[in-house]
């Protein structure tokens, strides 16, 4: 029998060509716009989650014991030793990829007789690279660390100009050494990181060499953190407890989970914006196959009639409008999401570029979606088609065949 009301569910659908078009357009619609936004929103995030991690953590980060939780305790407390040993202990996991260590310290700049307090970063110009390759894209003029010799500095466009110095001109930094003894010395200001206008956390902000900041602060072969670089980000928690047994337990190995968790509430502030509006989109298209039921049942009132004093069962008359929901539900959900796909796979190959006013480098975006997102709105689109036309299919499997009948 139920290849017989499939039929028949079929040949309905076709009857009322404009009705049927109109509401599997709007199924087509739905779906083309929730697979073509939610991969769009996939490339954005990885662009988003690379280029932080890429330009800033790194992967996967080593610190002393503790670090991640001092508030009130000076980083220069709590450091890591930079040693080779050390660092042969890291790089002899399998599958990371590159290391490097950095000093992150607070001091003063002075510079024409103006002096300024900044933030200050001191990482290796060569191995920094390897693990942050997106560093090179921030700087917008001037020259790298590694192009500007053992005491080159890179410093905003804030604190340069808070202290009046330009490319190609000396400054000096002063702050306390591990000991609490106040230390100097001079910097070369060799490039520009960022631009005016362009947000960020810190304004006032630099880089030198590691190796400058490990004379500054009179701490030899150590530094605050040590930043690794692996070929998948998201086997960052894999790698998390092969790196502690490596280190061993005086040191904390944290992902980029836990330095950038921001990250993660971004994206999922994304996804329950995507969420919603998709929610949106299918509800409206379902209310579409709700009424488009309910006046297929009105207007095959003597033919449901019929259908029944011939001996059709009222389950029978259920199973026909659900299986002509589903039939509109699911073929225009089918092609929604193909054409929403056929949009994802063409920019995920060609890519999209984003420029925006301010920023140095363009966001490069590669749309992608999962077969598991495309079988999951299928079924949605199916299964709410279904739903929606509940209270109609249930309407007319509750109809009297004599009643039915003497319907005009």
């Amino acid at each position: 029998m139920l290849p017989s009301l499939v039929r028949i569910a079929v040949r309905n659908v076709t009857r009322n060509r404009r009705r049927s078009v109109i509401t599997f357009s709007a199924i087509f619609l739905a779906l083309g716009v929730m697979v073509g936004i939610r991969g769009f929103l996939n490339g954005m995030q990885a662009t988003l989650r690379e280029s932080i991690i890429l330009g800033q953590t790194g992967a996967l980060q080593i610190h002393r014991k503790g670090f991640m939780k001092a508030v009130t305790t000076s980083s220069l407390d709590l450091l890591v030793p930079t040693d080779e040993a050390f660092l042969q202990k890291i790089r002899g996991v399998p599958g990371i990829q590159a290391v490097t260590a950095r000093i992150a310290f607070g001091g003063m700049v002075n510079a024409n007789d103006t002096s300024a307090v900044a933030m200050l970063s001191a990482i290796d110009p060569k191995n920094e690279i390897l693990v942050c390759p997106r560093r090179l894209d921030m700087i917008s003029s001037g020259k790298t660390l590694a192009e500007g010799g053992s005491s080159a500095a890179i410093l905003t466009p804030e604190l340069a100009d808070s202290l009046g110095v330009h490319v190609g001109k000396q400054a000096t930094i002063l702050t306390n050494d591990r000991d609490g003894v106040m230390n100097a010395l001079d910097i070369d200001y060799v490039g520009v990181y960022g631009q005016p206008g362009l947000p960020m956390p810190d304004k006032k902000f630099g880089f030198v060499p590691l190796a400058f900041a490990q004379d500054l602060l009179r701490i030899p072969n150590m530094a605050s953190e040590i930043a690794v670089r692996i070929e998948r980000f998201d086997e960052a928690e894999t790698f998390k407890p092969r790196l502690q047994a490596a280190v061993g337990p005086e040191y904390e190995v944290v992902t980029w989970h836990d330095v950038a968790s921001f990250i993660d509430d971004a994206i999922a502030a994304q996804n329950a914006t995507l969420n919603l509006i998709g929610a949106i989109f299918l509800f409206v298209a379902l209310l579409g196959i709700a009424n488009t039921m309910l006046m297929s049942v009105l207007e095959r009132t003597r033919e449901i009639g019929t259908m029944m004093s011939v001996g059709v069962r009222r389950r029978q008359i259920l199973s026909l409008f659900l299986l002509e929901a589903g039939i509109l539900g699911l073929l225009g959900g089918i092609l929604g999401a193909a054409a929403g796909s056929a949009f994802v796979f063409y920019y995920g190959y060609k890519g999209i570029v984003l420029k925006f006013p301010g920023m140095l480098a363009p966001l490069h975006i590669y749309p992608t979606v999962t077969v598991g997102y495309i079988l999951f709105v299928l079924g949605l689109a199916a299964g709410g088609a279904v739903l929606s036309a509940l209270w109609p299919a249930v309407r007319a499997s509750q109809m009297r065949p004599v009643e039915a009948l003497a319907a005009v």
